[in-house]
């Protein structure tokens, strides 16, 4: 890019070829006592400025610090008189400072998707350079790491949850990884590893970690390198990181079977009578822990039964009908996908309504808080997987679609979900719901008389 203003053309006439061009310009000093008393007001004397112009936006990049008076700046030109020495030495300062910023937007471009004039004053004014993709301050040096950038976007998503852009529970999840990503750097001794060192091996490395030490499904490792990937270019966009070095890192899929766990209807009825009490009368477990757990229960086997996400089980915004023929039903609203849901609620939901003496009082816990509940009461009750909230979402999905025999469509509506195609995260056909459908052939030759 060629941006000069200093060979004669007038900068404006330069505008019409080039995206973008530096402005000198004299402003006069404020200070009175800086004028000499050999020299009139009509020549004050003043400093030079910089402002630079990039695709029709402008701002200003402040003084050059090159002191003079009114008549000895050529306005037209922008080069000082005359061809002294002081006036030749001034006059390639200013060149120098032309291409210096000129620099700057090159590497800009070349590191940025789009290039702004705040961006450019960012840079620039914060004494920044770009030297062979690395960034490199020359006033003052500030590295963050990714645990800096964490935190960094871990606040600006809090006030975005304030002005209601994202949930509370999207804040949280955001947060979880976040801490698991923090475990793997201070296990690896990399904690204060610069985030602009970060490479295709990183990722890799992260991955195995979240794999083999904290047993991650393929799935949820991966929402894990999206996270790392969102706030590096959240880093990026507000100059945080001159270049993002995992821009181009194309995160694979992983192929695996969708982890569909949820409870037998035998597991669910042995969950649903399951005395606590009887653990505090033993001395197994204190009484109010008893009662702590008894709730959890009740809430987890509440959302068997009615198949919502935490998020929307603890933001109530959902609200019960009463049908004329005594049926409760269940309305509202899905948080994540604005989708509704509804559907009849079974007698093992309803009793807990009533125990409860309605929606506003059902037990409420932070999803991690209650899945930490849920694993105490999986070993108490010697259920073969450890609870948590989205097994309840599941397990509601599986007597829906493969005991009841309710079709997909009906069965991903009542889940608040947005097609069929994410059903298969929460449920797949079991053979039982094949065999209960497929009539036989007797049945289908003689309708008639099978029905007799």
């Amino acid at each position: 890019m060629v941006s000069g203003s200093l060979g004669g053309a007038h900068p404006l006439s330069m505008y019409n070829i080039n995206r973008m061009c530096v402005l000198f310009w004299f402003r006069k000093s404020t200070i009175s006592n800086q004028v000499p008393t050999n020299k009139t007001t009509d020549d004050p004397k003043g400093f030079i400025q910089r402002r630079v112009t990039y695709n029709a936006d402008r701002d200003e990049l402040g003084s050059t610090h090159i002191e003079c008076y009114k008549s000895q700046w050529d306005a037209v030109h922008q080069v000082f008189k005359g061809k002294s020495v002081w006036a030749q030495e001034q006059n390639k300062k200013l060149k120098s400072l032309e291409q210096r910023i000129s620099k700057l937007v090159e590497d800009l471009e070349r590191e940025h998707e789009e290039v702004t004039i705040p961006l450019i004053k960012n840079y620039f004014c914060n004494k920044k350079r770009i030297r062979g993709g690395q960034e490199v301050n020359t006033n003052r040096q500030v590295i963050y790491s990714l645990i800096d950038l964490c935190t960094a976007h871990y606040d600006h998503q809090q006030k975005r949850q304030k002005l209601k852009k994202i949930t509370e529970s999207t804040l949280e999840i955001q947060s979880n990884y976040a801490a698991n990503i923090g475990d793997y750097l201070r296990s690896k001794k990399i904690d204060r590893l610069p985030a602009s060192s970060l490479n295709h091996d990183f990722m890799e490395d992260l991955a195995i970690y979240l794999a083999e030490s904290e047993g991650f499904a393929g799935s949820h490792i991966e929402k894990h390198l999206k996270f790392v990937k969102q706030t590096l270019k959240w880093a990026t966009d507000r100059g945080k990181l001159v270049k993002n070095p995992l821009a181009g890192y194309k995160i694979e899929s992983f192929e695996e079977e969708p982890d569909t766990t949820h409870l037998t209807i035998e597991e669910l009825q042995r969950l649903i009578h399951f005395d606590f009490d009887t653990l505090a009368k033993s001395k197994k477990i204190h009484a109010l822990t008893a009662e702590t757990l008894e709730k959890e229960r009740d809430a987890f086997v509440f959302n068997c039964f009615t198949g919502m996400h935490h998020c929307d089980y603890t933001s109530k915004r959902y609200h019960i009908e009463l049908d004329h023929q005594g049926n409760y039903w269940l309305t509202g609203q899905r948080k994540k996908t604005n989708k509704p849901f509804f559907l009849k609620l079974l007698e093992p939901s309803v009793a807990i309504l009533k125990k409860y003496d309605g929606l506003e009082n059902l037990p409420v816990k932070s999803n991690q808080k209650r899945n930490d509940s849920l694993k105490l009461i999986a070993a108490f009750v010697n259920l073969p997987m450890n609870l948590s909230t989205k097994i309840a979402r599941k397990t509601f999905a599986d007597l829906a679609l493969n005991e009841m025999l309710i079709p997909s469509d009906d069965v991903a509506t009542m889940l608040g979900l947005t097609s069929t195609d994410r059903l298969k995260h929460y449920v797949r056909p079991r053979r039982n719901r094949i065999a209960k459908l497929l009539s036989s052939w007797e049945q289908l030759a003689n309708p008639k008389q099978s029905k007799n």
